[in-house]
């Protein structure tokens, strides 16, 4: 065939297939003269769609911007730029957008619009509980990226308690009490539903705040009923929860128990916890003012991807040793290299699997002091969640199902390789060049590993703990101050200062972040 009628076919060929892999969708017999022609030409650009494919698992780059601004104190900053980064998410992480969009208003202090975003996001998980079977194959052919972030069940119950907290700085109680019983109802569905009885399907904050929100709006009885849970689950699960139970929630029991009346169960936990027991019960809460402090103290859990390049031989394994000296992981940086290599190689399988990179923490609590001309009276708040705990034990939950996912897709990924090169070869013929079968099926196999990676999507912008401080005082003007602690007991950052008017049988909630 002349070269310029050959060009002429492959021009055509461009017209229907403009895609760089488009001869994955071609009839071999009747363009099988071209292919080596076709082929070399797409070579690079095809080897170039499978490097830059890796980069394609989700938003990354505006978190930096985010948590800088969050850092400086520029939340309009942080706000701007996790706007701007909203066609970056995608259709497939609208939800991931939603949660953190919703997240950023409520760190900057706009807890009306917040609520507005994360009602959207409330109502599309119920929506994504019905997968969608392209999705689903998707992700077992290609990688779990490719299906539309669903959220872990512990981000789940957060939408709705980040909501509650919305009201309740807007003071805003029977609103604040639709999302205590939507809580409720979730955890009491997710308690039904999951079947291992050690994971994830309590959430000890998520209870308390129910109890907190119950008893704020009057409604003693329920709050001593999420009290309750919320005891409960800090005993059963603080394995992973690693949260020792906190001193605020037996105080609540004992007054909420003689509120109610309930003088066995009065006498049961005072004996229980008898370093609070000797605390005095409150018994004029109608003429005094409560304030309640919600502290984010660090950066959320941020997820990774864990590499697992695994040889099949000896000289593969020369070549994994050659390219991975001491045997390091891959990174992004490199990890394209590689694939390229390994594919031509064809005796390396490519497993990828999240897991989660915990922030150091540096702090431990915080100090308030409220003054006014009469007294001065000093708090330290309490570890509630920690949410980074949490993450890794959702993660933990399904991390075996994600291995066996991820070892069937790459088995599946090269059998395809395989069979792609050797069914190459085969229509190409007996008087063909013997190189088009290696060459194709190098090809799939560099695709196949370039296009392994894990899913690494997840709710940054979480703080890496929340801590409470609830107190009564008496009525009136208040200075408040609250100064963070680090490790060494020292005093870190600068103090932050409110002026609060309190009314009788008021409550005021206060929001202090340190990261």
């Amino acid at each position: 065939m002349p070269l310029s009628h050959t060009r002429q076919v492959i021009r055509s060929l461009d017209s229907r297939f403009p895609q760089p892999f488009f001869f994955f969708s071609l009839n071999l017999n009747q363009y099988l003269p071209l292919f080596p022609v076709i082929l070399l030409q797409r070579l690079p650009w095809f080897v170039l769609g499978c490097l830059l494919f890796m980069g394609c698992s989700g938003p990354m780059s505006h978190y930096a911007g985010v948590q800088r601004s969050l850092f400086a104190g520029q939340s309009e900053q942080a706000i701007q730029i996790m706007e701007s980064a909203k066609d970056d998410y995608g259709n497939r992480n609208r939800l991931l957008f939603l949660m953190d969009h919703g997240m950023v208003l409520h760190l900057a202090g706009r807890y009306a619009e917040s609520n507005v975003v994360l009602e959207k996001a409330h109502f599309l998980i119920e929506e994504l509980y019905t997968k969608r079977l392209r999705d689903t194959a998707s992700a077992l052919l290609v990688n779990e990226a490719r299906q539309p972030y669903e959220g872990a069940p512990y981000e789940h119950v957060m939408v709705n308690v980040v909501k509650g907290l919305n009201y309740a700085f807007l003071q805003q109680w029977t609103e604040a009490l639709v999302e205590a019983r939507r809580i409720d109802h979730r955890l009491n569905v997710l308690s039904d539903t999951v079947e291992e009885s050690d994971a994830y399907h309590e959430d000890p904050f998520a209870r308390y705040l129910v109890g907190l929100l119950y008893e704020i709006s009057g409604d003693i009885n329920n709050a001593y009923v999420g009290y309750r849970k919320a005891e409960q689950v800090y005993e059963e699960e603080q394995a992973w929860t690693r949260v020792p139970f906190p001193n605020i929630l037996k105080s609540d029991l004992i007054r909420t128990a003689n509120r109610l009346g309930l003088h066995e169960d009065v006498e049961h936990y005072q004996e229980k916890y008898p370093e609070v027991a000797a605390q005095p019960v409150l018994r004029n809460h109608q003429n005094l003012a409560q304030i309640v402090v919600i502290a984010y103290h660090g950066q959320g859990p941020k997820k990774e991807d864990l590499i697992i390049d695994v040889p099949v031989s000896l000289d593969a394994l020369r070549l994994v040793a050659l390219t991975k000296p001491g045997f390091r992981r891959s990174g992004r940086a490199t990890r394209g290299g590689e694939a390229f290599l390994y594919g031509v190689h064809g005796r390396i399988a490519r497993i990828a699997l999240p897991r989660f990179t915990m922030q150091k923490k540096t702090l431990t609590l915080d100090t308030i002091q409220f003054r006014n001309e009469e007294t001065t009276i000093t708090a330290q708040s309490q570890l509630m969640y920690d949410v980074q705990a949490v993450a890794e034990k959702t993660l933990a939950d399904e991390y075996d199902s994600l291995v066996l996912r991820a070892v069937a897709r790459t088995s599946m990924k090269m059998a395809a390789a395989e069979g792609i090169g050797i069914g190459a070869q085969a229509a190409a013929g007996k008087n063909s060049r013997d190189w088009i079968g290696p060459l194709v099926g190098g090809i799939a196999r560099i695709f196949a590993l370039a296009t392994e990676e894990a899913d690494i999507r997840t709710w940054r912008t979480l703080p890496g703990d929340i801590q409470l401080t609830r107190i009564w005082v008496e009525p009136g003007e208040y200075s408040v101050t609250i100064q963070s602690m680090d490790l060494q007991s020292q005093g870190t950052g600068a103090s932050h200062n409110k002026r609060l008017q309190l009314k009788k049988g008021g409550t005021r909630f206060l929001f202090h972040q340190s990261l």
